[in-house]
Parts: structure tokens; sequence; C-alpha cells
């Protein structure tokens, strides 16, 4: 973990060390892409928990209204 943390802190260092528009354009190749699996797999686990949600639901009706 340690290693990790300092890998970190380089990067970190290095990126801050840059000017304002690379910066920008080095986060944005980051970030923009971590988003967007980040929003696939919420979307994926969502939709499956409401699949498991629907059929329960489904499976304790019998079709009386009640």
């Amino acid at each position: 973990m340690t290693s990790l943390a300092a890998w970190w802190d380089g990067v970190e260092e290095w990126l801050t060390g840059l000017s304002f528009v690379p910066q920008l354009l080095m986060t944005l190749i980051v970030v923009i892409p971590l988003a967007v699996l980040a929003a696939a797999a919420l979307n994926v686990l969502v939709d499956t928990v409401s699949d498991v949600i629907d059929r329960r639901r489904f499976a304790d009706d019998d079709g009386t209204g009640l």
C-alpha cells in the first residue's frame, strides 16, 4: 500500500507541475473514460437489482390483488 501511495504522490506532483491546459487535457483523458466505465457499471448493477426485485414481486403475486 505504501508503494501505491508513493506512486500516486509522484503522479499528483507531476500533474500539478504542469500548466493549466496540459493539466486539463490529462485530467479529461483519464476522468472521462473512468466516469463512463463507472456509469456503465452502475447501470448494469441497477438493472440487475431491479430485475431481481421485479422477479420477487411477481413470484409473490398470486393474482388475488391483495
